[in-house]
């Protein structure tokens, strides 16, 4: 399909500069890396984001897609060179909060960088907007209805070595103990390095009869793997930060009734702005396409944000994080594409490959 979107790499846009008429966005997305199985939907979100509103920018968008699947320093790199020459007019990262913190800094406050996924809340400059949810939005409401229907009371933490699930299990940690419930195990390791068996069998050594998992990508998707290999899948309630329909699906599906996931969105939600989102992405790549989950589906609303804040005039005479805000509070009144996403919590359960919000 002919598309009004173009998209190009960081090394050509250097190399041809600007393009009269043409609203650049640099799009951080993991194409590679733990998270890489995320990369093609997040991609093709953000196409349709800027495909949706062409029309009403009155320009002509490209994106500059950056491999944020490589680290924070080569990301870091590459932001600060289109920054540093004026090629891009923003960015949207769909990604791990390690890059985030290292495009913060380089970005400042010369351009918008809209990072999407959930987050630690940690300050992120004046040119950082973030649109996702903090940790004790998505997890006291899951946890408060795992307590009260599942017979728990013993909690290991389990998740990689980084910002976010650092942050994410400090505040399970105080959300648990309000709970009446005990972490009896508390346990980051490094990116790319999980070694599940151990882990569930820490777990198990410790007394745990619940697990709070906030591994990334394909290092969730191999402690998965591995706890259905070793029969672990029946001994452990499983509640997930970061598990969505295509993690599931290449872990082999889960029907247990034991694992659950706290995400900011599903694909089985009902509610008529997500469905309509889904026909969209439907229509445009086709019903093969990768599934359009709660990561990508957060690029699109980064892009069509990025955008709208360039349409505004807003970012003329504010920072982009005071721009973001006085346009996301006045949406209802200005007619713009972007519709801020209900805040609240979701918790789904795995039934096969599938994921049912409860």
């Amino acid at each position: 399909m002919t598309s009004a979107t173009s998209l190009v790499l960081p090394s050509t846009l250097l190399l041809r500069g600007p393009t009269p008429g043409t609203l650049s966005i640099g799009l951080l997305a993991p194409l590679s890396g733990v998270m890489g199985i995320s990369g093609p939907s997040i991609l093709n979100c953000a196409v349709l984001a800027a495909e949706h509103v062409v029309e009403r920018a009155g320009v002509v968008p490209e994106l500059v897609v950056i491999d944020a699947g490589r680290g924070p320093s080569e990301a870091a790199r590459i932001v600060s060179q289109l920054v540093g020459a004026g090629l891009v007019q923003g960015f949207v990262g769909a990604h791990t909060s390690d890059v985030r913190a290292a495009v913060s800094r380089v970005v400042g406050d010369r351009v918008p960088y809209v990072f999407t996924p959930p987050h630690e809340r940690e300050p992120g400059g004046a040119g950082t907007i973030f649109i996702g949810s903090g940790p004790r939005l998505q997890l006291q409401g899951p946890l408060e209805w795992i307590i009260a229907h599942r017979r728990v009371r013993r909690w290991a933490l389990i998740g990689n070595d980084y910002i976010w699930p650092r942050q994410v299990h400090r505040t399970a940690a105080q959300l648990l103990r309000g709970l009446g419930q005990d972490v009896v195990m508390d346990r980051l390791v490094p990116l790319g390095s999980v070694d599940a068996e151990q882990l569930l069998d820490e777990s198990r050594k410790n007394g745990a009869d619940a697990i709070l998992i906030s591994l990334v990508g394909r290092d969730g998707i191999t402690f998965h793997r591995s706890t259905a290999e070793i029969g672990a899948d029946q001994r452990f309630i499983r509640l997930c930060t970061t598990l969505d329909e295509n993690s599931l699906l290449a872990a082999g599906g889960d029907s247990t009734g034991m694992l659950y996931s706290a995400m900011p969105s599903f694909i089985g939600k009902g509610d008529e702005r997500h469905q309509s989102l889904l026909e969209l992405y439907r229509d445009r790549f086709g019903a093969s396409a990768p599934l359009p989950a709660s990561y990508a589906q957060g690029c699109y609303d980064g892009v069509v944000l990025l955008m709208e804040l360039w349409r505004s005039g807003l970012l003329e005479s504010m920072p982009p994080s005071k721009a973001a805000r006085r346009l996301t509070s006045t949406t209802g009144s200005t007619g713009s594409a972007f519709a801020r996403p209900t805040a609240g919590w979701e918790i789904a359960v795995a039934a096969g490959n599938d994921l049912f919000v409860i």
